[in-house]
């Protein structure tokens, strides 16, 4: 357990803790040390026990990912602010004037738009969320900002009245639910035992470690490293160590079975949980780590789901996903920029591309260009994610010209059109899927919302004349012939089988 220290006798005390390896290349760093401005000891302490509490919170939200925040979680952080900052200001609020200043400052200022909400709350927000160790996804961020917006006017008028001597009952305070604290104990959250490096042997952590250097090195998709760090951190958890050596094929059997005992599908443990314990030891393998693999002669039975309706949206469905997102349907300025520009174009370049979502909604402004007189969206690894790992050109359909997007984008700034620096591609997919489902009432489950794009463009190249060939390298499905590595495809030709789509009428 970490505990402060100081550098010399009487100096005041230092906070010093090791960040986890597994969130290291997120932190930025490999230790947190900073002073704690005091030399005594029992304050010290107290104060050191509070930081380690409050980072090992940050790890672990580190580690899953940004997550929704609900309405009473914003509510409650809210009231923590107001709280302090009401109480440590009522004792001497100062004269009625300034909060009359204030206040009027704080109604000329008002906005909902997300940049100014930033510049005027964000700090606020970080501290606030730093403080629990939570990692919001957007959407929530968003409504914490506005949320601290109505907060600090809440405060104001609190302070106005008390500047004049009324201390009656703030009637603003009982209106904040209590916020939970995170639930770190003294030991912190669980995290990899490291027992393998205790016995002098590789840990998995070891392996994940190398395995991760290695698959970024190789330009592979970040996400893979969310995703394979999740489930390493869940076997450990389930075998209670991470000595690698010491993991056997029985272990991985009793994981296996608890897994599917829990409700998590056959397939998903075969194709992902497996698969992420199996890349370790391939990776183990390959640098002669002498180390044998326990999942080797492990393997999960299933089926093929049954398959009760088409893959792809049925026409009417695409025209009333299309229509509503020209209507721009649910949306609402509590949405930051970056989601309303996605949910009014991304379905639509999504519908006359057939591309994948996470590839629509990584595009730069840069990546929309004109080739040959041709209007395009250049598909590139350069921008994030790309299955194939090579870069293609999509010529744009005239439907989608006619509907505006050229516009649009020469309206846009330099840089990402659907994204903002702090959210990837991946969450705004995730966004637009989910407003697919809830606020289109496209809600069948057997349909995948952001999937269901590429089977209807491939539907609709088998229907109007286009070559499997041509829709294959239009949607970015590798070919692995031999034939397919010789000459180009080049816009004009591409421009030729994209016209044979016909248009939605929405």
């Amino acid at each position: 357990m970490p505990r402060p220290a100081r550098r010399r006798p009487g100096s005041p005390f230092y906070f010093r803790a090791r960040v986890p390896a597994d969130v290291q290349h997120l932190v930025g760093k490999s230790e947190v040390s900073f002073s704690l401005r005091t030399s005594d000891e029992a304050e010290a302490q107290k104060l050191h026990a509070q930081h380690l509490a409050r980072h090992y919170a940050q790890w672990e939200a580190l580690r899953n990912g940004p997550q929704p925040l609900t309405g009473k979680q914003v509510a409650g952080l809210c009231g923590e602010w107001y709280s302090g900052f009401v109480g440590d200001l009522s004792e001497e609020p100062g004269e009625l004037s300034v909060w009359d200043a204030v206040r009027e400052m704080l109604d000329r200022t008002r906005s909902d738009d997300r940049a100014d909400l930033e510049r005027h709350y964000g700090s606020i927000a970080d501290d606030l969320l730093s403080r629990h160790g939570l990692a919001p996804d957007d959407y929530s961020r968003g409504r914490l900002l506005s949320g601290l917006r109505r907060t600090m006017e809440q405060a104001a008028e609190t302070l106005s009245r008390r500047a004049t001597g009324d201390y009656g009952p703030d009637t603003h305070a009982g209106s904040f639910p209590a916020l939970q604290p995170p639930e770190i104990g003294l030991l912190g959250p669980k995290e990899p035992t490291k027992q393998g490096q205790e016995r002098g042997g590789a840990s998995l952590w070891d392996l994940f470690n190398g395995w991760e250097k290695e698959h970024r090195r190789n330009g592979k998709a970040e996400r893979t490293i969310t995703d394979f760090r999740g489930k390493v951190r869940k076997l450990v958890e389930f075998v209670e160590h991470d000595d690698a050596a010491a993991l056997t094929a029985a272990d991985i059997v009793r994981w296996k079975d608890h897994l599917l005992d829990t409700g998590i599908g056959a397939r998903t443990v075969s194709d992902k949980y497996l698969v992420a314990v199996r890349g370790l030891f391939n990776h183990a393998k390959a640098n002669a780590m002498g180390l044998a693999d326990p999942t080797e002669n492990v393997s999960v039975s299933y089926s093929a789901p049954q398959a009760t309706r088409e893959r792809g949206f049925t026409e009417a469905e695409a025209k009333t996903i299309l229509a509503a997102a020209r209507a721009e349907k649910g949306l609402t300025a509590r949405h930051a920029e970056h989601t309303r520009r996605a949910i009014r174009w991304v379905p639509w370049i999504c519908a006359f591309t057939g591309a994948r979502v996470t590839e629509i909604t990584q595009l730069r402004k840069g990546d929309v260009e004109t080739v040959s007189g041709v209007p395009c969206i250049r598909i590139t690894p350069d921008a994030g994610s790309v299955k194939t790992r090579r870069y293609r050109r999509v010529p744009l359909h005239p439907q989608l010209v006619r509907e505006g997007f050229l516009e649009f984008v020469e309206g846009c700034s330099e840089g990402p059109l659907f994204r903002s620096p702090t959210v990837d591609a991946e969450n705004v997919s995730k966004r637009v899927g989910a407003w697919v489902r809830e606020v289109v009432g496209i809600s069948d489950d057997r349909l995948q919302p952001n999937h269901g794009w590429r089977h209807r463009f491939k539907t609709l190249c088998r229907n109007h004349g286009v070559p499997g060939e041509w829709a294959d390298h239009l949607q970015g499905h590798a070919n692995t012939s031999a034939a397919a590595g010789y000459g180009e495809y080049t816009v004009p030709a591409m421009l030729r089988e994209v016209k044979k789509l016909p248009d939605c009428q929405v």
